[in-house]
């Protein structure tokens, strides 16, 4: 849920819905009079705010919007926020406001107005357009939601798998498995974890594991660590072989980062189409007493180009239409390599929490922009 202040209003952004709340001494009631619900198709709003914003009646088909448009007007010195709206797509759009912030520095407001534009795009599924912005920062991924010592640092949810229940899953899992550059399956007296030698290659910044193969020895009770060998090796690795006894792991981590990148591609005079990168990473920890220790991970990316993109009547991406069934195909492809990702992550700390006989512990952490 968020909750973002603007001028006499409340932007509330939760289950799915973006809405606007009425503040001030004088309102009476705390009912949203704006609201969007993802995949909805429209937009509804209060006879009064209709009317002073120039909608018709109390619903509109999100089919007249053509893109979502925030900046900063130098002229009343604020951050706006509203769509460009036409009947058709080759018709001129108009402007129409929907909520303004105070007046004052163009700083001052320009997170807040970004981030309830950036969910209104998501919300109503089409282009997020910024004027008046002379420059716009990037936003990249950082390095400090990977740096714990035995977990994250920053903020992030948690919940805890009991061995029994990983005991559970993991009978379900039929062993060997694989991912690109990652297989698991069983070694002569326990389970085997080989990641491909240029595994590291795929990961952009962050942490990578430091060893390229796993053997958990069931019989011995240990974790032999082996680390990379030949060129690759003694240029990225250049660690001796460890070894780790099952009584030091205290619990196999799962962790699951969300991190954003937002690019503004320049279209005219101080305007942008600002597109926003995503990456999906799951990692797997062995968490020992003084440190967390990266074993293997997996890793999505997407882009809102893809899901900001509408399949809906009467629009070109119209499921009946060439262009709707390739943007459902892209959308199948797009969930169906999610979920192989998440899925491995989940499978290799599952069986390696299950030969270990320690419980999973599952967290989550959504990287803020810088």
């Amino acid at each position: 849920m968020a909750r973002i202040a603007a001028l006499n209003y409340e932007i509330v952004i939760e289950d799915g819905t973006w809405s606007l709340i009425p503040t001030g001494d004088e309102v009476l009631s705390s009912l949203p009079v704006f609201e969007i619900t993802r995949g909805g198709g429209v937009m509804e709003y209060t006879p009064a705010f209709g009317e002073a914003h120039r909608l018709p009646g109390t619903v509109l088909s999100l089919e007249y919007v053509q893109a979502v448009a925030i900046g900063y007007d130098e002229k009343s010195q604020c951050w706006v926020l509203g769509f460009h709206v036409a009947r058709n797509r080759q018709d001129k759009s108009r402007w129409l406001e929907l909520v303004r912030w105070p007046a004052g520095n163009n700083a001052i407001y320009a997170a807040s107005a970004q981030q309830a534009g950036r969910e209104l795009a998501e919300h109503v599924g089409c282009p997020l357009k910024i004027f008046g912005a002379k420059k716009l920062p990037r936003r990249t991924p950082s390095d400090s939601a990977r740096s714990g010592v035995t977990g994250p640092l920053v903020p992030h949810q948690r919940e805890d798998i009991v061995v029994e229940r990983v005991k559970l899953f993991a009978q379900s899992v039929k062993l060997p498995v694989q991912h690109p550059n990652i297989w698991l399956g069983p070694g002569r007296s326990g389970i085997t974890l080989r990641l491909a030698k240029d595994s590291s290659a795929a990961k952009r910044g962050g942490v990578v594991p430091s060893f390229n193969q796993a053997v958990f020895d069931s019989k011995r009770e240990t974790i032999r660590l082996l680390p990379p060998t030949g060129l690759f090796g003694a240029l990225f690795g250049g660690q001796r072989g460890r070894e780790i006894a099952f009584g030091d792991v205290r619990n196999v981590e799962l962790r699951h980062t969300i991190s954003r990148e937002y690019v503004p591609q320049q279209e005219g005079k101080d305007v942008f189409t600002e597109v926003t990168y995503i990456t999906y990473t799951w990692e797997v920890y062995l968490t020992l007493p003084d440190e967390s220790l990266l074993l293997a991970q997996t890793a999505h990316a997407t882009s809102s180009e893809l899901s900001r993109k509408r399949a809906t009547v009467g629009d070109k991406f119209s499921v009946n239409s060439k262009a709707g069934i390739e943007y459902l195909r892209q959308h199948k492809a797009d969930q169906e390599a999610y979920e192989a990702a998440e899925t491995f992550a989940w499978t290799v700390a599952i069986v390696i929490a299950n030969a270990l006989e320690v419980h999973v512990v599952k967290t989550q952490v959504e990287e803020e922009p810088a």
